[in-house]
């Protein structure tokens, strides 16, 4: 079977293209976990609760829309709960941690509640999963829309309109610059990695933008509210 040849003029403009898409990268550090504020948690949709699992004592974690209360007991996949306490402020040397991993071809998190003595595995969801509801719950529309894939790495791709000549950097309005500044202030300063990409092809007929987007970024980066919503503002604002 032969081979199908390009045609000049596609590879001219695929060539013209890459030579127009801005980079703004860095992987100088890709953590395997971090740790995350405890309104985090919330923004989640859980509520971190103390109190007795199988009869034992244990640190654990209710969706918030359950409405647990003080003295509350229930089952749960096999498990007795009972409800003592729901923690709203964590104590001096404890932290909420999340790690990333792949498992199942997928990517999974894992929220821990780490103190001196014990590590304590809270919850274990598919990554994509929490942050859709996330995003959802803290109406980060432009996120949900980009959204592409998740495993160790998050990409997001925002295209609009279709594709044509691609502008040089100097003939790039003003909100396009923005853009590739805040990115690569929110790569360099806030996650230490990833990978944020942006061609501008001009505006249509009816003037609209017309552009291609991607912005690549460690899935755990992702569980830190402030930088999701940073993230969010930065592909909301090209519209």
């Amino acid at each position: 079977m032969k081979k199908k040849k390009i045609a000049p003029t596609e590879l001219l403009r695929k060539h013209e293209i890459a030579l127009n898409t801005f980079v703004r990268e860095n992987w100088e550090e890709t953590p395997q976990e971090i740790e995350v504020k405890m309104n985090s948690l919330k923004a989640w949709g859980f509520d971190l609760i103390a109190g007795l699992r199988n009869g034992k004592r244990a640190i654990f974690v209710s969706e918030s829309e359950q409405g647990r209360q003080v003295g509350d007991v229930y089952e749960e996949e096999g498990e007795t709960f009972e409800v003592q306490e729901i923690i709203s402020t964590l104590s001096k040397n404890a932290q909420i941690i999340v790690e990333v991993s792949l498992q199942d071809r997928r990517g999974v998190i894992r929220g821990i509640y780490r103190t001196e003595e014990e590590d304590v595995v809270i919850f274990t969801l598919p990554a994509a999963e929490l942050l859709l509801t996330t995003f959802k719950k803290r109406r980060l529309h432009a996120l949900i829309e980009a959204f592409h894939s998740s495993g160790l790495t998050t990409e997001f791709i925002r295209q609009r309109g279709v594709t044509g000549k691609p502008w040089g950097y100097e003939q790039l309005p003003a909100k396009m610059r923005q853009a590739l500044r805040t990115a690569q202030d929110i790569i360099d300063r806030q996650t230490n990695a990833g990978r944020f990409t942006l061609v501008y092809f001009g505006k249509n007929k009816n003037g609209d933008d017309r552009y291609i987007v991607t912005w690549l970024i460690p899935t755990i980066h992702l569980f830190d509210i402030d930088i999701a919503e940073k993230i969010d503002k930065t592909l909301a604002a090209l519209k």
